[in-house]
């Protein structure tokens, strides 16, 4: 199955992806981006004591790294 086929579990949009992709014992759920980026600061802020402005600026070179073209 692919994100694109599901909606956010939060907001019922168009899912883009699911996440937490980093344990298969932890399930993951299908977000759209603006709620994937927002549970992505919260983690930072949460696990790492990142501050909001410090964990925005985080996730969004994240994702312009990742869209970058190779």
């Amino acid at each position: 199955m692919e994100a694109s086929e599901c909606k956010c579990c939060v907001c019922g949009r168009q899912a883009v992806a699911f996440w937490p992709c980093i344990d298969p014992d932890i399930p993951a759920h299908p977000y759209c981006r603006k709620c994937l980026d927002e549970a992505k600061t919260r983690v930072l802020m949460e696990s790492f004591g990142y501050s909001r402005a410090a964990a925005e600026f985080h996730v969004r070179t994240a994702n312009i790294i990742k869209n970058k073209p190779k």
